[in-house]
């Protein structure tokens, strides 16, 4: 087998969900400290944030954002890499309803998108 095979299976096995772009306001949660951020886009797995200050991987984080204007989401983040002001995180912890209402919101922008080619 190519080297390069080997290289695109790892990243297609990194990348196994679609990111979808969005453009949320929402805020992170670190102790007692509450910071606005933006949602810059999403999986069923993780997110990418614009956010100020200082993170780095490891960290637990609150997050909560609307993914329309009455279904809000509330999750338990883990900072994977932080490249400022953006940084990528992972659902460390999530209800099984938002966890729903996240699955629910990708599959009809996916079928959204789908439809404009």
């Amino acid at each position: 087998l190519s080297s390069q095979w080997k290289v695109n299976q790892a990243m297609a096995q990194k990348r196994e969900l679609f990111r979808v772009a969005i453009d949320r306001i929402g805020q992170i949660q670190r102790g007692s400290e509450t910071l606005p951020c933006k949602v810059v886009d999403l999986s069923e797995k993780g997110f990418q944030l614009c956010v100020e200050g200082n993170f780095s991987a490891g960290e637990v984080l609150h997050l909560e954002f609307p993914l329309s204007e009455n279904d809000p989401v509330a999750c338990t983040v883990q900072v994977t890499h932080v490249r400022p002001p953006h940084l990528g995180a992972v659902i460390a912890g999530i209800s099984p309803d938002h966890q729903a209402q996240l699955s629910c919101f990708i599959d009809q922008l996916n079928a959204l998108n789908m439809t404009g080619f």
